[in-house]
């Protein structure tokens, strides 16, 4: 027990919560559903912008998600990387992606996606089941330009790295 100034006792909790690691595996793609209005993070080139998507994440099933960020379109530099990822019972998971940069995609699977990042991801909490979550990953994420409008701009992300959950909460 702990006296204050003022002799409140308080209970001091010994008590550590256990994280357990299990691995974090994505698949999902998100699509941009950015007002170019917005100018928060600032004026052309610089945007703020808005995707969403699905897909599926190991320990989450199929999922929503949501990112919004700030992108300087003349450099491919990214900041403030803000998301949420919804599995289908309401759990969220919540990340972030300090800073990144978009770069040419050099890979044999140049001709359909012509740009690339691969930054940290770090999680950051969540709800239900991803209460107090931790870890990090990296995106592998993939830009895909249309060559027609027939076929929409996205970005396809293969994410992967390690999740950690209060124990109790796989």
């Amino acid at each position: 027990m702990l006296e204050t100034e003022n002799n409140t006792i308080l209970e001091k909790s010994n008590e550590k919560t256990e994280m357990v690691s299990v691995p974090f595996k994505s698949n999902f793609s998100v699509w941009d559903r950015s007002d170019y209005s917005d100018t928060t993070c600032g004026e052309y080139p610089i945007f703020t912008l808005t995707m969403e998507g699905n897909g599926n994440i190991a320990h989450m099933g199929t999922i929503t998600t949501v990112f919004t960020f700030c992108v300087d379109t003349s450099t491919g530099a990214y900041w403030g990387t803000e998301a949420t990822f919804v599995a289908a019972n309401g759990d969220k998971l919540y990340a972030i992606i300090p800073t990144g940069q978009i770069v040419p995609n050099e890979e044999l699977n140049a001709t359909y996606y012509q740009t690339k990042f691969n930054d940290e991801m770090t999680f950051i909490g969540g709800t239900g089941r991803f209460e107090g979550a931790e870890g990090t990953a990296w995106t592998h994420a993939y830009v895909h330009d249309p060559s027609s409008l027939e076929d929409e701009w996205r970005t396809d992300f293969f994410s992967s790295g390690t999740l950690k959950l209060k124990k109790g909460n796989k």
